[in-house]
């Protein structure tokens, strides 16, 4: 039997292929210690337009942290998942269970309805493993 790594690992593996190659980093964080529990780089590791494990996490924590008290205080209800476009690709976040988060950087072509579908399939299982 798998450890809950190598589950975890496959997950993601499986995320970055159904990207059909858009997905440049795909993470599950811890919400509470804003760290990584685990990580996939389709290329092997962070280059220079992928931030290293680290920085991802933090940054992630600090954004889903910041849009839950902004949708607390707009009432509209709970946040399912998180979308932020920048000049070279997209962020996107969503809920992977009660402490984590799973937060994917793609480029530009990534063809977002399919993996906000997959992310969200995704995240149910990383729900259940963890």
């Amino acid at each position: 039997m798998s450890s809950k790594t190598e589950k975890l690992t496959e997950l993601l593996e499986d995320l970055s292929r159904a990207s059909q190659g858009n997905v440049q980093a795909s993470l599950i964080i811890s919400k509470s210690q804003g760290l990584t529990i685990c990580s996939h780089y389709p290329d092997g590791k962070p280059g220079s337009d992928v931030p290293e494990e680290d920085i991802i996490a933090g940054r992630t924590t600090q954004i889903d942290m910041s849009t839950r008290k902004v949708f607390k205080e707009l009432k509209r209800g709970e946040l399912v998942r998180m979308l932020v476009e920048g000049e070279k690709g997209y962020v996107i976040i969503c809920n992977a269970g009660d402490d984590a988060l799973l937060c994917t950087l793609t480029n530009k072509r990534v063809n977002l309805g399919y993996m906000f579908f997959m992310m969200t399939r995704v995240a149910n299982k990383i729900a259940n493993i963890l």
